[in-house]
């Protein structure tokens, strides 16, 4: 390996004390060869500390080293001197492009910080896409064929239901039979009350009190199906009102409301159309000091037609 020693100014400032440099081991174009440059930084003699370990038994020069390995480079500034008006501090820069040193490369134990418009947490992978897809799916599939929320809005099933009450109302016993006496549905708006005003939109809930064939009139303030007299606990009162007896059609219910002198259903606008059920309420979740379920420990009424009585 070859040095060369480039001296400015000449020699003899070497032996002056206040002889001071500030470039050594600049690497050029061949790879075996280093040069260092020698130059006064001021007039004025001072030098700051310096974490340099002279290697030789002249102070005014420090070690060299082999800075050049395998056609690789390695710079080292120095600057370590104090002038009369600034002071600067030493600075010791090493950069080694190569695999062989410590560290590998200046940046390489920097971690490079994700950037993009979304947050970290809003940074979905297509696994999370398929999580997130699946969930929904399995969430409108449980509402639109399992079960289904709902909440009351008035007063109409009262005492069953209050004002504000939230329900479950289940979808699969009616895909094995059809709604039965005692029943609490939710229905679609039919479209009499269409006609009248409401929405396709709108669902209402009431009880069943006949199926189709059965016979159904209100008399001295009692349900009667069928010729016989229903026994109704549930009710808040007794109906204020008479109903001709009336024979529910095929593929439809008659339903009413527990708050039968508040309530407008059957024995105004006539049978609902089975095909507007949505469901049955099976249990009250809210509020919490009334949960619980919602159908009759006896189950569905059964009563004994009564053929000789017509519709009207």
């Amino acid at each position: 390996m070859l040095i060369s020693l480039q001296l400015v100014p000449p020699s003899s400032f070497l032996a002056d004390p206040f002889f001071s440099f500030v470039r050594c081991f600049v690497p050029i174009k061949n790879p075996t060869l280093a040069v260092c440059n020698f130059s006064p930084l001021s007039k004025t003699p001072g030098f700051s500390r310096s974490r340099f370990r002279p290697t030789s038994e002249n102070h005014s020069f420090t070690g060299s080293k082999r800075l050049c390995s395998n056609n690789r480079f390695s710079r080292v500034n120095c600057n370590g001197f104090k002038d009369s008006e600034e002071e600067s501090e030493e600075v010791l820069d090493t950069r080694d492009g190569g695999g062989d040193g410590d560290g590998g490369g200046g940046d390489d134990g920097r971690a490079e910080k994700k950037s993009g418009f979304l947050p970290e947490w809003l940074d979905f992978t297509s696994d999370d896409a398929k999580t997130v897809f699946a969930a929904i799916a399995v969430s409108l599939a449980f509402r639109w064929f399992v079960a289904e929320p709902r909440y009351i809005p008035s007063l109409s099933m009262y005492p069953t239901f209050d004002v504000g009450d939230r329900l479950v109302a289940e979808k699969v016993s009616y895909y094995f039979r059809k709604p039965c006496p005692n029943d609490i549905v939710i229905f679609k708006c039919p479209p009499v009350l269409q006609e009248v005003g409401y929405s396709g939109d709108d669902v209402f809930i009431k009880r069943v009190v006949a199926k189709e064939g059965d016979v159904v009139e209100v008399r001295g303030g009692k349900l009667i199906v069928n010729g016989v007299v229903r026994n109704e606990e549930y009710i808040l009162e007794s109906p204020n009102y008479n109903m001709t007896p009336v024979r529910v059609p095929e593929n439809s219910v008659f339903v009413m409301g527990d708050n039968r002198n508040n309530s407008y259903d059957s024995h105004v606008w006539g049978a609902l159309p089975a095909k507007n059920i949505i469901g049955r309420s099976v249990f009250r979740y809210w509020p919490l000091a009334r949960i619980g379920g919602t159908v009759l420990p006896n189950g569905c009424a059964i009563d004994k037609p009564q053929s000789s009585l017509a519709s009207q």
